[in-house]
């Protein structure tokens, strides 16, 4: 009788590099591990994963910098897209991060009408918000986010790289120390 035989997918070894320019990030600007973590407002793994990097950050205070990219999966997910340019918008007043984290705490609700009441919750100038999400000045933005991730043969959220190594899904936090520490020791 045949066992049922699961493969897990190893984080690669093969590196792949990935423009960070002006995007947003948490951490250190200098730190030697960059994780970039491309994801979807909606997706429910995205959301879990949350706490993960709350973690990291903590554990490898000035070691880790953390990158968002937005892979906004619209087929799955049809209120994504426009979720992620009203996180570009509040990027624009510095609070990115907190508008981030307030969309995940709300998961999977992203409306318009949803979007202009965590602008106000999370103390953004609404009407400047506004203005900037009605004009969709950041489409070209996320969109640019999905090329990149269809290049990279990205077909699901989350898919994180650690100093250029995939590694995908809800992964413990375990699977991503064991990466952060092999990059670590690496001499630089």
């Amino acid at each position: 009788n045949a066992k049922d035989v699961t493969y897990l997918k190893l984080p690669s070894v093969f590196r792949v590099e990935i423009s960070i320019a002006g995007v947003p990030f948490r951490g250190s600007e200098k730190a030697r591990v960059t994780i970039v973590k491309f994801e979807d407002y909606q997706c429910p793994f995205c959301k879990q994963v949350q706490p993960t990097f709350n973690e990291l950050l903590a554990r490898y205070n000035g070691k880790v910098r953390l990158v968002h990219k937005d892979l906004p999966l619209e087929s799955l997910h049809p209120q994504a897209r426009q979720a992620a340019e009203a996180a570009r918008c509040a990027y624009e007043q510095g609070k990115f991060w907190d508008y981030h984290d307030k969309l995940y705490a709300t998961s999977p609700r992203a409306g318009a009408d949803d979007l202009k009441s965590y602008a106000k919750e999370v103390g953004l100038n609404v009407d400047s918000f506004d203005r900037c999400f009605a004009s969709g000045k950041y489409k070209a933005v996320v969109q640019q986010d999905l090329n990149e991730g269809a290049q990279l043969g990205l077909t699901g959220t989350p898919t994180f790289f650690i100093n250029g190594r995939e590694i995908s899904g809800n992964q413990p936090l375990e699977a991503f120390e064991a990466i952060i520490d092999e990059e670590l020791a690496r001499p630089h």
